[in-house]
Parts: structure tokens; C-alpha cells; sequence
């Protein structure tokens, strides 16, 4: 049973989402209060004892998010949905920041709602599980490279480690990784799969992945902005539910958009690795980034800054970029350009074409940093930089 708070000072649209909710069929207990979200915390024992926090406000202040803030950063298993007609970009971010993240529209669409219910009942049901390790690659800005890091890793991982990994291509602008992979056609992209996520289950999953390696499948991405705007935090979190207890690494490529879907990979991640160049425009970039990933609440500690096609003559400096961002880089890949090219240019991955070249060399040693080999696990300063917490994850977020 899903115990749910319902806080709404419209009694019409209170009593809709309650009709909406008892029509779902997923068995809840339904507790209402006719108060703003500012008002929480003199219903401490109302929220701490529920799963999800249903808030429906079509005028968001300050005050109310700080009260929605409060709520879940005293109950790290409450779950927080929001029920507005329209948020401004900055409202939006406002919210997510104050740990929302799921925002639903009015008037509320069934089938977005039904799917929230049923995750949220699932994952109750399902309890502890063991789960792959998902690492998020976040581009600073465009042709910063992370999508051919993330691509190579991911092949290193499952090539050289006998890693089990899935390469999860979740940038919604030009969803290519899978064409630096192979020379193949994707079954199916993300897009697809989640038009259909009624349908997901193992056997499902597999028919949409390509497989480019024993140990490597590829979930291509949606490669269309129209279909790619359709995506739901619900939906990639069901999909990253049933992936993750089948491999050992997802790797997700981000992309550059932070949103709520995004920020469903980033909050499962146990690294979200930013990358960047010595540039200027790629500096600024990236200083915005690890500001917004702050805001947001993810700690520096799980942040990790990846010098791409490091080049120690360039203009800007790495002890100039470090001072800038006040960022140690975690990992430096050197400027191969003619290597990098011909993988590309072939669809193949790097240690396919160049397995010596220093670029090789340079992605395998970064799996090794996040992956150590078990002899030498205990010992290793890098073990430490990039193994699971043990903590608890980020807490101001929604499961549902």
C-alpha cells in the first residue's frame, strides 16, 4: 500500500486527483489537507509517515518551495510530485532544486499519473536488489568529446575487463554514440522502447539493443527531437530498474541538457563525470555546469572533471583551469586527433584501430581508475575517489 499526502488549497482540483487516484486501481491511502507547502512543517507527522507528497499549487513562491525543501530533506524515503499548469525555466529549476523531480501538468494526464503510481508500488514491492554501477558522462558544452569517452570506456570495460555493460545513449540532441560503435541500424532507440514502456520486460529490453560485443549492448538514442521531448523521468527510471541488476556498468551518455530526465541518471550515478577542453567558451561552460550540479545538490565529491585532448602547450593552462573551477581534473586524455579520427570516421571503437596509441591507453587507464583490479583494490587512492558511497544518495529525490 502507497500512502500518499495530497496538498492542494483548490478543493475542485483536490477532489479530481483523489477521483483520478481511486480510478488507478493501485492500492493507496489517500490523506488530504487544505494547506500550501509553506505550511509542512506543522504537518511534520502527516509527511514523515507518507510515500508520496503530492503538491498542487498553480503559484509557487519561495516560501513553498523551501517548505517542500524541508519536507524531504527530513524524510530521505518521501517521494514528491507537483501538480502545476506551467512553471517558468527558472521556477523549474527553483524546483528541482528544492529536490522535486517530477513536475505534472494541469490538468493532469492519466496515463503520466497511472505510470508514477505503479513505478512508486513496484519499487516498494521489490526492496534491495544488487545493481550494476551507472556512471553519467555530462558534456561541458558541444564538442567537448564525451560521447566518444563514453563510448570507449564502455567498450574498454567490456573488451578488456570482461565487464557486462550497457552504453545508454540518453542525449536527446544528436544521439549518435551508437554509430561509433558499429555500422548497424539500432533495432530501436530509448524513444521507442518507452512508447511502449507497458511492454518492458526482459525479453522486450533485449529486442531493442544492439549488441556490439559479448559483454556490450547499446541502447540507441531517440535521434529525434520530437519523439526525444516525449520522454519521461518515469519511464527512463523504469528502465534503468530493470537494467541495472543485468550488468555490471550502465553508462550513460548525457549530453548537455540538465532536466528532470537527466537528472534521473545524474541521482543514480555513482560518478557523473563532466567533460571538457582547454578552451575559453569550454571553460565558461564548464564552471556553469559544476555550479548548476552544486545548486542541484549533487556533492563536489561525485562530481568528477575529465580533461579531454589534453594538450600541455595550449594557451589555457591545466594549473589556469583548475584555479577557475577550483577542481582538481580526475583524468586527463591526451590530444590524439589522427586516432580519435579514424575511429570515428570507421564506427569502430578505438582499441579496435589504435589499441597502443596513447588515447587507448589513456581511456583503459580510466577504467582502471573507476573499476581497480581486485588485487590492488585496497590499496588504491583512485578506489577510493570513485567506489560507491556507502552513504546514503542524494536524497531529494523523487522515486516515483
Amino acid at each position: 500500500m502507497i500512502d500518499i499526502l495530497l496538498i492542494s488549497t483548490d478543493e475542485a482540483r483536490a477532489a479530481r486527483i483523489a477521483a483520478m487516484l481511486k480510478k488507478n486501481g493501485v492500492d493507496h491511502r489517500l490523506r488530504t489537507a487544505p494547506i500550501q507547502a509553506r505550511q509542512l512543517k506543522q504537518h511534520a507527522e502527516a509527511f514523515k509517515s507518507a510515500d508520496l507528497l503530492i503538491v498542487d499549487d498553480d503559484e509557487l513562491t519561495a516560501l513553498d518551495l523551501s517548505g517542500i525543501e524541508e519536507a524531504l530533506v527530513a524524510t530521505p524515503r518521501l517521494s514528491c510530485m507537483l501538480v502545476t499548469p506551467s512553471l517558468s525555466k527558472e521556477q523549474l529549476m527553483a524546483a528541482m532544486r528544492a529536490g522535486v523531480r517530477h513536475v505534472l501538468s494541469w490538468p493532469l494526464n492519466e496515463q503520466q499519473l497511472d505510470e508514477e503510481l505503479a513505478h512508486l508500488a513496484t519499487k516498494r514491492i521489490s526492496g534491495v536488489r544488487r545493481e550494476g554501477r551507472v556512471l553519467s558522462f555530462v558534456s561541458c558544452r558541444g564538442g567537448s568529446g564525451a560521447t566518444f569517452i563514453a563510448v570507449n570506456l564502455a567498450y574498454a570495460l567490456a573488451a578488456m575487463r570482461d565487464k557486462r555493460v550497457l552504453l545508454l545513449d540518453l542525449n536527446r540532441q544528436f544521439a549518435d554514440a551508437s554509430l561509433l560503435l558499429a555500422d548497424q541500424v539500432p533495432t530501436a532507440t530509448l524513444a521507442d522502447l518507452c512508447a511502449q514502456i507497458d511492454r518492458l520486460d526482459a525479453a522486450f529490453f533485449d529486442g531493442c539493443v544492439m549488441r556490439v560485443h559479448p559483454n556490450l549492448d547499446v541502447l540507441a538514442g531517440a535521434g529525434d527531437p520530437i519523439k526525444a521531448a516525449e520522454l519521461r523521468p518515469a519511464q527512463l527510471e523504469r528502465v534503468l530498474e530493470l537494467v541495472r541488476p543485468r550488468y555490471d556498468a550502465v553508462i550513460v551518455d548525457v549530453g548537455q541538457t540538465i532536466d528532470p530526465l537527466s537528472m534521473l541518471a545524474l541521482d543514480q550515478s555513482y560518478a557523473i563525470c563532466a567533460v571538457l577542453r582547454q578552451t575559453i567558451p569550454q571553460l565558461h561552460a564548464a564552471r556553469r555546469l559544476l555550479r548548476i550540479l552544486l545548486e542541484l545538490g549533487y556533492p563536489s565529491g561525485k562530481v568528477r572533471l575529465l580533461v579531454n585532448q589534453y594538450d600541455k602547450s595550449a594557451q589555457l593552462s591545466l594549473a589556469t583551469l583548475e584555479e577557475t573551477l577550483a577542481v582538481r581534473a580526475a583524468h586527463l586524455l591526451p590530444r590524439d586527433e589522427k586516432h580519435a579520427d579514424l575511429a570515428v570516421n570507421h564506427g569502430a571503437p578505438l582499441l579496435t584501430i589504435a589499441k597502443n596509441s596513447a588515447l587507448a591507453q589513456s581511456l583503459a587507464a580510466l577504467g582502471e581508475q573507476l573499476w581497480p583490479q581486485p588485487e590492488t583494490a585496497s590499496k588504491s587512492v583512485l578506489k577510493r575517489l570513485f567506489a560507491p558511497k556507502t552513504a546514503e544518495p542524494h536524497q531529494l529525490k523523487t522515486e516515483s
